[in-house]
């Protein structure tokens, strides 16, 4: 094997999966966590499921917007790209659903695929800039361990046992003000880029001074591309839209989590919940097996711990809703790429070009199938 970037990473992300299954599967008790699973109401299963998908929905809205200054796009085309694209990123390494996505909304809808990424950029700063408002928010109203008996939002209850850790939420509190200063950070720099786009283009010149003319040519053709994506914020009304979206997909999440605690007789407060979102979107952000294996697993094993929940019911818990997030959208993408015409195989042609940084000669790749 050769040490390349896409084998060191690809080795890394196995590591870290791998190291984490193993803290999720050590302390599992299998009978414990069988009679959890058995005795588990999967009636909320069914609400949970539809707020899954209905998330995918709102990020193909969420993108309509963010083209709406290039090309009005449908919502079920962008609906489709979207499900394939996580399909990849739950089933293939080296996250190829990220390129993918804007890759196919190139071929469905002859979008210049510079412009394409840059929208699927702007997709991305619009989840980070709404994690960052959700998760302030959400430390922000978490009850203190010493009033959580008289919170309005009421106190987790497992098994008829009130507990929140008393040292943790403390330490996250005085981590508001950093996301705050970091959200805040990242909305000052989109809103200069647009207004000065020319003068931070001379500044990128300038870092890049010592780069070969080709690759310096690639980055600034992407720049220009970034800037006509970032070009949605002097619509103000569109920016507001765009940002009450970006809420509402980790609210839906939130609720989500919320939902499927009474499956396993885990009552937490929604606030509660909304941080478990939280947490699982943190880890998730780290390098990976595909699918989340393993971290996303001990991720909600170690937040739901901050409440009291107890380990059988928390690793029983977090199994049912890792497999809510990956099943239904790993059929959704497979039933939309039946949809356009496409081959698995041809997309897993294209993460291998991808992982050798063959981008510009992947576009042929899906040349012979049927026009979307």
């Amino acid at each position: 094997m050769k040490f390349n970037k896409k084998n060191v990473l690809f080795i890394i992300s196995i590591i870290v999966s791998i190291i984490c299954s193993w803290l999720f599967i050590r302390k599992i008790e299998w009978s414990l966590l069988k009679n959890a699973l058995k005795d588990a109401n999967y009636w909320f299963v069914i609400p949970a499921v539809i707020l899954t998908l209905l998330v995918y929905l709102v990020r193909a809205f969420r993108w309509q917007c963010l083209l709406s200054h290039i090309k009005r796009v449908s919502v079920i085309n962008l609906l489709s790209v979207t499900c394939i694209g996580f399909m990849a990123n739950n089933i293939l390494p080296a996250r190829v659903g990220e390129v993918l996505r804007p890759f196919l909304l190139y071929k469905k809808e002859n979008i210049k695929f510079s412009t394409s990424v840059a929208t699927a950029i702007m997709e991305r700063i619009f989840d980070m800039l709404g994690l960052i408002i959700f998760t302030v928010v959400v430390i922000a109203i978490l009850p203190h361990p010493s009033t959580t008996h008289h919170n309005p939002l009421g106190p987790v209850s497992v098994n008829g046992v009130n507990t929140i850790k008393e040292s943790i939420i403390p330490s996250l509190k005085k981590w508001t003000e950093v996301f705050a200063a970091v959200g805040v950070f990242t909305i000052v720099s989109m809103f200069l880029i647009v207004i000065k786009p020319d003068f931070f283009k001379k500044i990128l010149s300038k870092v890049c001074f010592f780069l070969p003319h080709k690759l310096k040519d690639k980055i600034f053709g992407f720049y220009d591309s970034f800037v006509h994506g970032l070009k949605i914020l002097e619509n103000k009304t569109q920016t507001v839209w765009i940002m009450a979206l970006s809420l509402v997909i980790w609210i839906l999440a939130g609720v989500e989590i919320y939902l499927l605690g009474f499956s396993f007789h885990i009552q937490l407060p929604l606030v509660g919940a909304c941080l478990v979102a939280v947490c699982i979107a943190l880890a998730v952000a780290l390098p990976q097996a595909p699918g989340y294996i393993g971290v996303f697993h001990i991720a909600v094993l170690k937040a739901l711990d901050i409440f009291g929940v107890q380990t059988s019911a928390a690793q029983s818990y977090a199994i049912v809703l890792w497999a809510i997030g990956i099943i239904p959208s790993t059929i959704m993408g497979f039933l939309f790429l039946w949809r356009e015409g496409i081959a698995f195989r041809d997309v897993v042609k294209l993460e291998e070009e991808i992982a050798e940084g063959k981008l510009e000669e992947s576009e042929g790749i899906i040349e012979d199938t049927p026009k979307m």
